[in-house]
């Protein structure tokens, strides 16, 4: 095993809270590790991202969503509680406050999406609520979506992202992705299952978890939406241009 990168600087990835406020220190429940393995191990020569750290929750579901999006194949930032929407009830008149779970950076997209983490019953009960919330969300330009216990928790989605949780730490076996990086290449761009990726190989189980770290240094393409075994398909992707980078800087997705 090889250690494939030394994090930068780890530390919490924060939103508006103060999570220091005594007020606030026994709500959060937990973090989520969220590495730039990207740039830490610089394999597209990407600099100066700053996002590797831990990614705090208030929820056990919400940790559940971070892990989900760490490795949904489209999501490459996220910040928990980015800001504060000012929006006026009409039901009321009253103007009202709100504070999104997370904010999130997806390929292929312009803008933010902001995220509610519920679980589904009380998402029953909020429902008008959220769909003032997205209407004044939309209305600045950004998407908003309420994930629910359901939706977080599907399988085979759940179980196939455990997995490649496991294999996103800082050790990984150089030879082994090297083997399966020379049969996808000899396959000349055919979509070959992890069973004959294994059996072309020669590297028995190591092949399967190679297979998972390929697909978390985003070198291949697996569906998470089928389950992650020796059917799956495995399709390689070229490195270059398969994330684009946010359009709105840093400063100026605030609501």
């Amino acid at each position: 095993m090889t250690v494939a990168f030394t994090p930068k600087s780890l530390r919490p990835i924060r939103g508006v809270r103060i999570s220091d406020k005594p007020t606030n220190r026994v709500s959060f429940s937990g973090t989520m590790p969220w590495f730039d393995i990207d740039n830490l191990m610089a394999p597209t020569g990407r600099t100066g991202n700053d996002i590797e750290g831990y990614v705090e929750g208030e929820s056990l579901l919400e940790l559940e969503f971070v892990r989900i999006a760490r490795f949904d194949g489209t999501t490459f930032r996220i910040r928990p509680q980015p800001c504060t929407l000012e929006w006026q009830d009409p039901r009321t008149n009253q103007i009202r406050h709100f504070v999104p779970d997370f904010e999130v950076w997806r390929s292929g997209r312009t803008s933010t999406t902001f995220i509610e983490v519920k679980y589904a019953a009380e998402a029953r009960q909020l429902e008008i609520e959220h769909e003032l919330v997205r209407k004044n969300f939309e209305y600045r330009g950004h998407d908003f979506e309420v994930w629910t216990d359901g939706m977080i928790r599907r399988q085979p989605r759940c179980t196939n992202v455990e997995m490649l949780f496991a294999q996103a730490g800082p050790l990984e076996n150089v030879e082994a992705l090297d083997r399966v990086r020379s049969v996808l290449h000899r396959a000349g761009g055919k979509v070959l299952t992890i069973g004959e990726i294994r059996e072309r190989s020669g590297i028995g189980g190591k092949a399967f978890r190679a297979v998972l770290r390929l697909y978390v240094r985003r070198e291949v393409k697996l569906d998470l939406d089928v389950p992650i075994d020796e059917r799956a398909l495995v399709t390689p992707v070229m490195m270059e241009g398969l994330l684009t980078q946010p359009v709105i800087a840093p400063g100026q997705h605030h609501v």
